[in-house]
């Protein structure tokens, strides 16, 4: 039987067409992504993806301590330490103890006597400071009549060793004493307790010496200030007798009479007489006087002070 033959395969009847699906969009970039780099490196961060990821779920107890793992595999164990491992610790501390803090240094020139008490004295004179305890020594200075120093136990011969400036120096011992001497005070205008009648007619100074002398020495029998007759110091107020007990009050009367001349300048003394000396300002120290025949006249009972015109 006659077959016709077929020169192409039948065409499909027209109909819609279909779009040909295109090829997946890959979004390019600039600079190569978290992503680009991990593939990079072999897929490394991948796997800890992915054995994070089996580990299971992590449960943190409510005290915040370490936290236990549900369905923990063995492989997740090294990868929680490494995590772990990563975070911040504080660098350890240390307590700075007491005896490596800095000590102050102790002066050169004291640290032979650092651990010696020092007993607080005074001087009984104006005094020579010495480097060594010798007169011949190398004079450091001059301590005045009642300073206060604080003095070692030292004592070579008859010098003992004191404080002076920055340093110590030597001073005669017998020239110190435990009180101060009473010559060394000040003086006062504030009134005398045993009244103001023997200041009737008395100069200004002859008052301030009154009042001076009554406040240091409250143990003075009384005072004998203006009177008529005889020389002219008493006669226009510009002497004052200051009372003793002949002898037995000689130690006071000295002290007296060295606390004037202490204080002769702010007192504008003119003289001193007691025990039949006298002392001046122009000459001063102590010169006898002629003998005037009793007691009172040669001024063994009182110490004598005038001031000048």
């Amino acid at each position: 039987m006659y077959q016709p033959r077929r020169v192409a395969d039948p065409v499909a009847p027209a109909g819609p067409a279909v779009p040909t699906p295109a090829a997946p969009h890959t979004p390019r970039y600039a600079a190569p992504t978290l992503a680009d780099r991990m593939v990079s490196r072999g897929g490394i961060a991948l796997a800890v993806v992915t054995a994070t990821a089996t580990a299971g779920a992590v449960v943190v107890g409510s005290s915040g301590g370490s936290a236990a793992a549900l369905g923990t595999s063995p492989a997740a164990a090294p990868l929680a330490r490494a995590a772990a491992a990563q975070e911040v610790v504080a660098p350890p501390t240390r307590t700075l103890l007491a005896e490596e803090l800095a000590v102050p240094a102790v002066s050169r020139a004291k640290e032979a006597v650092a651990l010696v008490s020092l007993t607080p004295l005074y001087t009984k004179a104006s005094l020579n400071v010495r480097k060594k305890a010798d007169e011949k020594s190398a004079l450091l200075g001059r301590l005045e009549l009642g300073v206060r120093v604080s003095a070692t136990s030292d004592i070579e011969g008859s010098y003992r060793k004191v404080e002076f400036d920055d340093g110590y120096g030597w001073v005669l011992e017998d020239q110190l004493s435990d009180a101060a001497p009473v010559e060394a005070a000040g003086t006062t205008w504030n009134p005398c307790n045993r009244g103001s009648a023997v200041e009737s007619r008395l100069r200004k100074d002859t008052v301030h010496i009154y009042r001076s002398v009554c406040a240091l020495f409250p143990a003075v029998n009384s005072y004998g200030g203006w009177r008529a007759g005889g020389l002219p110091f008493h006669k226009n107020g510009r002497a004052l007798d200051i009372m003793l007990t002949p002898r037995a009050e000689s130690a006071l009367g000295h002290r007296i009479a060295n606390y004037l001349i202490k204080h002769a300048k702010v007192f504008n003394i003119d003289h001193i007489i007691f025990e039949q000396h006298i002392w001046t300002p122009g000459t001063p120290h102590w010169r006898k006087m002629a003998d005037r025949g009793s007691l009172n006249a040669n001024h063994f009972n009182h110490v004598h002070v005038a001031i000048r015109a």
